[in-house]
């Protein structure tokens, strides 16, 4: 029989998760292609001798390590469908089979308890097909250790098998990767967790709704460990309450927001209600629900509607179904991702300093806030707008569902250097320099590109005449600006944003102010490189930036040879 009550007059009470293990390959849940691999392998006979099982808690590892090690060892076997019932099948169940050893590598992480290991690979099986070392918790071994068993684990004695199993898999050496079969194990799904929870209150003697199964399987995130224990709770209280337990007395007793209340809420601090946030917290204060669960409950929420602003509402990336699945639609509805992504990291800003601080209260209240103003407070990006353009109120991100955020409404420190910014911009350049406004306008259309922002303000735009052409006087001195400047791609995009400007084709001349105050004459650009620079730009892919003026000395006209003097050539003193 695989399932079943213990009879609590003779035998010790086994909490759900030990009584309902799976022990065949067919009762694990949700890890189907991991089944399918493993059983291919006893069945052709083809078993490595290292196995590593990773994925996240509750989902299974441990489990198949010893369904696996029963596989190997079965009388009837090696088989994929194990007997249950042969010495070698009940010795492993009941943890007694000296050729089946479980090691915390938690607890055994250093090197001096590998070494016992090692040394007892070697010896034969006392009764056993196979011997198999299952290690729990790998990652957490030390270097030494990781090296020490790295030959036994390369090139163990026959018939030694290896079970690795780690909830991170990235602190997993890569030289002990490379020498075991990794399977990477899933999250269980939603509905599988509800079957299984339901065929073990069923086999309980317990009838749960579908509501209350549902919301535990929601809120073991795919864990069905976390699930069972979780179940636990509730088939004692169910039994207690003569089998009446609904969804309310679960969260009571769970102490947990619940997904309706986390929607409203959710909803209330995407309007900007921070009030309403702040109530919301004091109830969790006095009602006891756990802080981080509570936030933990948003995000999940937040999370879901992000998923719904970018990928649709009919996005299968959100399990969700029914009623909630729709109120997470119209939540998404009234919000761009923009505000969901900052409400999503302030929570989880909240959610960690709950964690490490000891002020719950405090960090809630700030937390809640932060969630409320999330998206609606100006960027550091806007507030240098701002700056730069001499305005005193600065617009919310579209769609925060607040008002406009003033950043002054009086004469201020910010209000008098955005003045004073504008004033000095204006006397380096005289004003729009007869160009009807096509320095601001062009300015304006690359605001939020500060690097080429800042470039184009050490220019003088001239122009565009009835000809349709625009000079662009060159008059900062700064080397990187006059480089950049001079490279023919920039030039072309900057080209492009002042036909906009403009709103017309023109044709842009470059000017580049020398340092002395003069400008350079465009035929210096046109000198040709030489022989020499041809050859080095050919053989680096090289291009001309800028000739420096000393260089152009060579393009001068040649000097008339000094006359010859006799005097001055060498006298023939011979062969002597």
């Amino acid at each position: 029989m695989l399932f079943g009550m213990a009879d609590t007059h003779n035998e010790p009470y086994q909490v759900v998760a030990r009584r309902f293990r799976p022990k065949a390959f067919a009762e694990v849940v949700g890890q189907e292609a991991i089944q399918t691999s493993l059983k291919s392998a006893i069945d052709e006979g083809r078993i490595p001798h290292a196995f590593l099982f990773a994925g996240s808690r509750g989902i299974g590892k441990t489990t198949m390590a010893r369904i696996l090690a029963r596989c190997l060892n079965c009388e009837q076997g090696p088989t994929a469908e194990p007997c249950g019932v042969c010495s070698q099948c009940l010795a492993t169940l009941a943890g007694s089979n000296p050729d089946v050893l479980e090691i915390d590598a938690a607890s055994n992480r250093r090197i001096d308890d590998m070494r016992p290991l090692i040394e007892r690979v070697a010896t034969v099986s006392m009764r056993s097909r196979y011997k198999v070392y299952i290690l729990d918790e790998v990652h957490m071994l030390t270097k030494e250790a990781f090296n020490a068993l790295l030959k036994t684990l390369e090139e163990p004695p026959a018939k030694v098998v290896f079970v690795l199993a780690t909830t991170e898999l990235h602190k997993v050496p890569d030289t002990i990767r490379s020498r075991c079969q990794v399977h990477h194990f899933r999250r269980i799904d939603e509905d599988d967790i509800v079957r299984r929870l339901r065929m073990i209150a069923v086999a309980d003697g317990v009838s749960l709704p579908e509501d209350v199964l549902a919301e535990i399987a929601l809120t073991s995130r795919g864990g069905m460990r976390d699930a069972e224990t979780a179940l636990e709770r509730v088939l004692s209280m169910a039994r207690a309450a003569g089998g009446v337990f609904d969804l309310a007395a679960l969260r009571e007793l769970s102490q947990r927001l619940g997904h309706d209340r986390a929607l409203e809420i959710a909803a209330a601090l995407l309007a900007g209600d921070a009030a309403a946030g702040l109530r919301f917290a004091k109830d969790l204060q006095q009602s006891g629900v756990d802080e981080r669960e509570a936030l933990g409950d948003l995000v999940e929420v937040l999370r879901s509607a992000l998923l719904f602003s970018i990928d649709g509402p009919e996005s299968t990336l959100v399990s969700y179904s029914g009623a909630l699945r729709l109120q997470l639609q119209a939540l998404a509805a009234k919000a761009e991702p923009q505000r969901l992504l900052a409400m999503i990291q302030a929570c989880l800003l909240g959610r960690e300093r709950l964690r490490r601080l000891d002020d719950r209260a405090a960090v809630l209240d700030l937390t809640i806030v932060r969630m409320a103003q999330a998206g609606a407070l100006p960027t550091l990006g806007q507030l240098v707008a701002a700056v730069r353009d001499g305005v005193g109120v600065m617009p919310t991100a579209s769609g925060s569902g607040g008002s406009a955020s003033a950043i002054s409404s009086r004469p201020s420190a910010l209000a008098v250097t955005s003045t004073a910014t504008t004033n000095i911009a204006t006397a380096n350049t005289g004003g729009d320099g007869g160009d009807g406004g096509l320095r601001s306008r062009l300015l304006a259309s690359v605001r939020d590109q500060l690097n080429l922002h800042t470039t184009l303000e050490g220019c003088r735009y001239e122009g565009p005449d009835a000809n349709g052409r625009v000079v662009v006087v060159v008059l900062t001195e700064k080397k990187i600006y006059r480089d950049r400047l001079h490279a023919p791609g920039l030039q072309q995009q900057i080209q492009g944003l002042i036909q906009v400007a403009a709103g017309r084709p023109v044709n842009v001349e470059w000017q580049f102010q020398a340092p002395g105050g003069d400008v350079l004459p465009p035929s210096l650009a046109a000198i040709p490189p030489s022989a020499a620079a041809e050859r080095v730009m050919k053989a680096f892919g090289g291009r001309v930036i800028a000739i420096n003026p000393p260089d152009t000395k060579r393009s001068a006209a040649p000097q008339p040879e000094p006359p010859h003097d006799p005097s001055t050539e060498p006298t023939d003193v011979g062969d002597s």
